[in-house]
């Protein structure tokens, strides 16, 4: 078991994180990622533009 200051300040057992994936990570998969209790990552590259 992996035992950090994040861990243990959010109760999480077993660290999962979605890597920030260039024009795969995008909003609904960081959101999809997020909703199953995982900590998701969004890629900056798959943004259109600085204001999206």
């Amino acid at each position: 078991m992996i035992k950090t200051r994040f861990t243990d300040l959010f109760g999480v057992e077993h660290p999962i994180a979605q890597g920030g994936m260039q024009w795969v990570g995008t909003a609904p998969l960081v959101a999809a990622v997020a909703e199953a209790g995982v900590l998701g990552f969004l890629a900056a590259l798959t943004q259109p533009s600085p204001r999206s």
